[in-house]
């Protein structure tokens, strides 16, 4: 019964000395391990709209599409332009022609230019094109709709140009500068890693997004600090969690 006891003394003490250990353990490589701050990634995103009264004649691109800077987007049918040209074209001809024979004053010359000019610019804008590298990210309207200026048509966003702002405590600003590079990991890319660099530190301290998690976290002033990342093979999109220490001994 005693060597029975003993035993029980023994491995219970064994028990313990195991749990004991693998907290100091478990606490040394936590320590060691380095904080990940973690950020939303984003992308210059151009919201283009109509800049004249039509309805949509056609479109040549839909959501998804890789576009190019001038590309055609969407034809605006502007039949009523289409006919003021016509009419400004007659009226611009034979303005030149009483010029010429001095029936004609310049301000009315003037006039006439303006107007045709103005009409040309619109005929122009028919013509709806990229103002940018992008993509085609939602396509609002069909051919046919009827839209006033102003109408939203289409969003185009440039995934090279592509950012996330990362949260960070006053005590480690010290640490950080603009064009500071860092490294930022996908966890569900099996940790593949992209090159960035700070582009932006905010001057002014802030609450923590309501988007982070614990409520610890949210209650801190925290500052932003805008880190600009490479994107050649498109892999980092818009909405993606990205996360890095920051740091420059990654």
């Amino acid at each position: 019964m005693i060597q029975k006891r003993k035993k029980i003394i023994f491995w219970g003490f064994l028990a313990m000395i195991a749990m004991i250990g693998g907290y100091f353990l478990a606490n040394y490589f936590i320590g060691k391990r380095p904080y990940f701050y973690a950020g939303t990634l984003e992308t210059t995103k151009i919201i283009i709209t109509s800049r004249v009264a039509s309805d949509v004649a056609d479109v040549f691109v839909t959501e998804g599409d890789i576009v190019q800077m001038g590309q055609p987007l969407m034809q605006m049918s502007c039949d009523a332009y289409k006919i003021n040209a016509r009419q400004l074209d007659n009226e611009f001809e034979r303005i030149k022609q009483l010029m010429a024979r001095g029936h004609a004053s310049v301000a009315e010359y003037d006039a006439i230019t303006r107007s045709k000019q103005d009409n040309d610019l619109r005929l122009d804008w028919c013509m709806v094109k990229s103002p940018i590298d992008g993509m085609v990210i939602t396509k609002f309207r069909e051919i046919g709709e009827i839209v006033a200026p102003g109408t939203v048509l289409m969003s185009i966003a440039n995934p090279y140009d592509i950012w996330a702002y990362f949260y960070v405590p006053y005590d480690i600003l010290h640490r950080l500068s603009v064009g500071q590079r860092v490294v930022g990991i996908l966890p569900q890319a099996n940790n593949k890693q992209f090159v960035g660099h700070i582009i932006k530190i905010n001057e002014v301290a802030e609450f923590t997004p309501k988007n982070v998690q614990t409520r610890d976290e949210r209650s801190r002033l925290v500052f932003g600090v805008k880190v600009q990342f490479e994107n050649p093979q498109l892999m980092l999109k818009a909405g993606m969690t990205i996360e890095s220490t920051l740091m420059q001994n990654e």
